[in-house]
């Protein structure tokens, strides 16, 4: 029987003694320590951008402008490995590996320097699911071509590395692919404009200088554009449906408005409030919504009334949002939802951990943070690729607990095949 750490760090109470948990192999989590919390010395130096993009355990990061790959089953004396050294003049702003067709990885990686600077490079998975020598690589800068920063890939199926990059402007995005035809294209930009995603959006960011938040399903068929109402005190959701177009070239109109009143708002909106935060289901059927209140609700896309709702008292403040709302990319329908907040009084992250079919069983876990003022809290949260195990990283510790695999009968979760 598992023994839940009490959030307030004290001897555990006969409430701690709890059944196995439905959801999870055991709340007790395996722990792995990434990098010794005493090296975090500034921002720089935490880690960043972590997350598992080929095999359960496997890891990549940025830490000290410098991307890393770390098996945390490996005891080697060479974990972690150097994917890409420090840049000698530029700051290593973002990193993600993406798979792509035929055995390979992609590299894409941000930096900022006298301009925006864009790293591509294509690796052979190897036989122990690490990411290989690189194939193919571009290093260079995009001034004079559009914002690196609002640079992003997405899943294609039109082209031979089953990936394209999408540029954010107001009403649609572009789409570029990547021209693979010269060995080193360090001299000339890869991304060759391919498509275009056009929306007809009618609601507008109160926020100055900040897009307004706009995300597609995954598979490119539902388009969600949220925004706070000037003077309403309530989150409006517009709903839009794929009306034309090919793959690469689409057309969004608008369906439906969901608004969502603040169960309690401040009259005076602090300078960092947080816009909503929104995550589609891997089936494109479901999507969740944290508010800035801390209230998360889950929300049906072909109805205006909320699913479910999760944390109905609202927080004291709106300093304090929830973070890292996501669905595993698990089997389809078949998924978890997970978010975090933190509670001040016990000094505790709290993890969500909720079952995306029915929304009627949740898990509550509790990260105790040593030194608030030091270690700000959680730093990542992610799924491997089969969905089937959760990681949080925190203060330079990474913290796993396996999904449970399915029993005889009618299951929410398939965990490990």
């Amino acid at each position: 029987m598992d023994k839940l750490p009490s959030p307030m760090d004290e001897s555990p109470s006969p409430t701690d003694e709890l059944p196995p948990s439905p959801l999870l192999k055991s709340r007790i989590p395996r722990k792995t320590i990434l990098v010794d919390r005493n090296l975090f010395t500034g921002y720089e130096s935490r880690i960043q951008d972590l997350h598992c993009p080929i095999r359960k355990g496997i890891t990549c990061y940025r830490r000290d402008d410098t991307i890393f790959e770390h098996n945390i089953h490996s005891s080697g004396k060479h974990e972690p490995r150097i994917i890409i050294p420090k840049h000698p003049s530029r700051d290593l702003a973002k990193i993600l590996f993406v798979p792509i067709k035929g055995n390979r990885i992609l590299l894409f990686a941000k930096y900022l320097g006298n301009g925006f600077y864009l790293h591509l490079s294509i690796h052979e998975i190897c036989s122990d699911n690490r990411a290989g020598p690189a194939l193919w690589v571009f290093n260079g800068s995009l001034d004079g071509h559009f914002d690196n920063y609002d640079l992003g890939p997405i899943k294609s199926t039109e082209n031979s590395l089953g990936i394209t990059f999408a540029v954010r402007f107001i009403d649609h995005w572009k789409l570029f692919d990547i021209s693979t035809t010269d060995t080193d294209a360090s001299d000339n930009c890869p991304l060759i404009e391919s498509g275009r995603i056009d929306f007809d959006l009618k609601l507008k960011s109160k926020w100055v200088h900040r897009k307004y938040l706009v995300i597609l399903s995954p598979d490119r068929r539902i388009l969600l554009n949220a925004a706070q109402e000037r003077g309403r005190h309530k989150e409006t959701i517009d709903i839009h449906y794929l009306d034309s177009g090919g793959t690469n070239n689409m057309n969004f109109s608008f369906v439906t408005r969901i608004s969502i009143p603040y169960p309690r708002f401040p009259e005076d909106l602090p300078a960092n409030f947080q816009p909503p935060v929104l995550a589609f289901s891997a089936d494109g059927c479901k999507f969740a919504m944290a508010m800035a209140c801390g209230r998360v609700s889950v929300w049906d896309i072909r109805s205006k009334v909320p699913f479910k709702t999760f944390i109905q008292v609202p927080k004291s403040d709106f300093d304090d949002p929830v973070r890292y709302l996501q669905f595993s990319s698990g089997k389809l329908g078949k998924e978890a939802l997970v978010f975090v907040e933190h509670d001040h009084l016990s000094r505790c992250e709290v993890i969500h951990v909720i079952d995306a079919t029915s929304f009627e069983t949740e898990e509550i876990l509790f990260l105790k943070l040593e030194d608030p003022e030091v270690y700000r809290g959680v730093g990542s949260v992610f799924f491997d690729p089969s969905g089937g195990t959760l990681y949080v990283e925190l203060a330079g510790t990474l913290y796993q607990w396996d999904l449970r695999k399915s029993e005889p009968g009618p299951e929410w979760w398939i965990g490990e095949e």
